[in-house]
């Protein structure tokens, strides 16, 4: 397997990659406290206006030791958009024996993640910083919305395949999911600033909309 290619800083003329993991434990915990630095200042105040000097101020340590782990601050806003997108990751769509049960697991975990304070902060830095980083904004479509998309089209795939679902298209099944799921929300939030919807209201409409889908798209009578 090609070694990862390396970057050259600017400042100091070294290659280095921004990805690297620190050798000691209190290298790595500087890294997290840069990064965690980083995430609340480019999400309160966005990354223009977000410094180097105020990210080490916030993280303790020096620029230095930052620019060691991150070589620019594109790299930094990088790794801050990359660490936000992973710990969203989840809700996986496997489970064949009870699939309304699934799908509404899996509703609701895409509730909670796209409408939290920080996902809906992190939407705000993406949208505004998209012409200046259209590989950050590529990423978080496919590790995002894509990636929804996807998990639903193949489990509906496979839901077909065993009979276990009438469906026609999955690509379609999924757009229509996600569509119901999520969509007035988003206009809601994007034109009136809508609050998040409480933790009882994500339950509700998650089934509601699991329910109103497979009436649409019928489970095949077993009988």
């Amino acid at each position: 397997m090609a070694a990862r290619k390396k970057k050259t800083s600017k400042r100091t003329g070294k290659k280095t990659s921004e990805r690297s993991v620190p050798a000691s434990s209190r290298g790595r915990q500087r890294k997290v406290k840069i990064l965690a630095a980083a995430t609340k200042l480019f999400l309160k105040v966005g990354y223009g206006e977000t410094s180097i000097d105020a990210i080490v101020q916030k993280s303790g340590g020096s620029k230095a030791t930052l620019y060691s782990f991150y070589p620019t601050k594109a790299d930094l806003f990088r790794a801050v958009v990359d660490s936000i997108v992973t710990s969203h990751e989840g809700a996986e769509l496997k489970s064949l024996d009870n699939v309304r049960d699934t799908l509404v697991n899996f509703a609701e975990h895409r509730l909670r993640v796209v409408f939290s304070r920080k996902h809906r902060a992190l939407m705000g830095l993406i949208i505004a910083e998209r012409d200046r980083f259209p590989d950050i904004a590529r990423m978080y479509y496919e590790r995002g919305p894509l990636r929804g998309h996807t998990l639903l089209r193949d489990y509906f795939e496979t839901l077909i395949d065993r009979g276990l679902i009438d469906i026609r298209s999955a690509e379609e099944a999924s757009e229509f999911f996600r569509g119901m799921l999520m969509h007035q929300r988003y206009i809601d939030q994007l034109y009136l600033d809508a609050p998040a919807p409480s933790a009882e209201e994500v339950r509700v409409k998650a089934r509601h909309v699991v329910d109103r889908f497979l009436e649409a798209y019928h489970q095949p009578d077993s009988s």
